[in-house]
């Protein structure tokens, strides 16, 4: 097993004390109602060159390994628009039409097309399994999550 970066840790402690944390715009409930229970199946990576690649790489484990969700840190944050474009193609493919990728741009704060952001020290690319985030989803609907107090 190979040791975690300092950029790996602080995604993990974002997930933990950010993510994981209840929070009253939410009903009480946290911005991912999932981390805790499913955080063994969370995999967390720093990219330390490309972009296409390694994010196709991440979506080739999220089946057989059984994650949950895979997250790549691009510290040397590419050029703009690049991550983007590369989710574009990825999940325009049919080979990956079970995947959702949720980008969390460093610049960006609070929420942004639905998505919750505010990792500050990279870009992150989130990515999902479609059946089990819409299970989650329903899940989270269920206890309340999604109700206006």
């Amino acid at each position: 097993m190979t040791m975690q970066t300092a950029l790996e840790n602080a995604i993990w402690y974002y997930l933990d004390n950010t993510l994981s944390t209840p929070r009253p715009e939410f009903n009480g409930h946290p911005i991912c109602p999932w981390i805790d229970k499913y955080r063994n199946r969370i995999f967390v990576k720093e990219v330390k060159q490309g972009v296409k690649m390694p994010i196709e790489y991440a979506v080739s484990l999220l089946k057989p390994l059984n994650y949950m969700a895979v997250v790549l840190a691009f510290p040397k944050k590419p050029p703009i628009g690049t991550i983007n474009k590369a989710v574009d193609e990825i999940i325009n493919k049919p080979e990956f039409d079970h995947i959702e990728i949720l980008v969390n741009n460093h610049k960006l704060k609070g929420t942004v097309r639905g998505v919750y952001t505010g990792f500050a020290r990279c870009d992150l690319v989130i990515i999902q399994d479609r059946e089990k985030l819409k299970w989650a989803r329903l899940a989270s609907k269920t206890a309340g999550y999604y109700d206006i107090r």
